[in-house]
């Protein structure tokens, strides 16, 4: 795989966190929510939605015991970090921006289960510590081949062994789709989707000591992605 010699870690570090602090937060809090949306974030907020249950299954499948820890890597409004609270997990709740973090915690408060996560204002990058498995769900969607790597291989480092993520393959249609939002409405938008390629995907598995267990493709309307789960060996 050719590297990316344009790519600036602290720079789209700095980058996402402004995102994400500001236009970004009110948009995916709205998703996340239960605001009313425009057809185009109604399908969003659904396909996030059927890609979560998902791995939820998935995770379930694992048997891992009750009371284990979970790195939920880019929390955002802590949708899923509840979900694993309520069902008896330890979580860690990591993310890059102040503002998801402090709504996580905000309704974890109201869920009732905030003894049983710990924020973190974060990158997937720089997050530490030993967890029984972790999840990252449309953060990597965000990443250049490069970053993508490099965030892969820390969060795969962490995990005794299996970690659930999200990713955008590389599909010319899916490119189409991405060019054509450019002329959506403003507010209608995403941010920019880093779409990888098979080799690059092959490279963060073996530069990890990963390999891949399941995948399944998410498709809803304007949200798609592809569902993965990893694990060492």
């Amino acid at each position: 795989m050719s590297s990316t010699p344009s790519f600036n870690a602290e720079e789209h570090q700095k980058m996402l966190r402004s995102y994400f602090n500001g236009n970004g937060f009110s948009r995916w809090a709205s998703i996340y929510g239960n605001d009313k949306l425009s057809t185009v974030r109604s399908t969003v907020r659904q396909g996030h939605a059927v890609m979560m249950d998902q791995a939820f299954a998935w995770l379930e499948s694992l048997n891992l015991p009750k009371g284990a820890t979970i790195l939920d890597a880019g929390c955002g409004t802590g949708l899923f970090s509840i979900r694993l609270a309520k069902n008896g997990y330890r979580v860690k709740s990591v993310d890059i921006a102040s503002q998801m973090v402090e709504k996580s915690r905000q309704e974890a408060e109201k869920n009732g289960v905030a003894h049983m996560i710990d924020f973190e204002v974060n990158t997937i990058e720089e997050v530490q510590g030993h967890y029984d498995a972790v999840v990252c769900f449309d953060v990597l969607i965000h990443y250049p081949a490069e970053g993508f790597v490099h965030a892969f291989e820390n969060l795969a480092s962490l995990t005794k062994s299996p970690i659930i993520f999200t990713y955008a393959p590389y599909n010319r249609i899916l490119a189409f789709q991405h060019w054509l939002g450019g002329y959506f409405p403003k507010k209608e938008r995403r941010t920019t989707i880093q779409m990888i390629r098979d080799n690059q995907m092959d490279e963060a598995m073996h530069k990890s000591g990963m390999s891949i267990k399941k995948r399944q493709k998410i498709s809803f309307g304007f949200y798609h992605t592809m569902l993965m789960q990893a694990e060492r060996g």
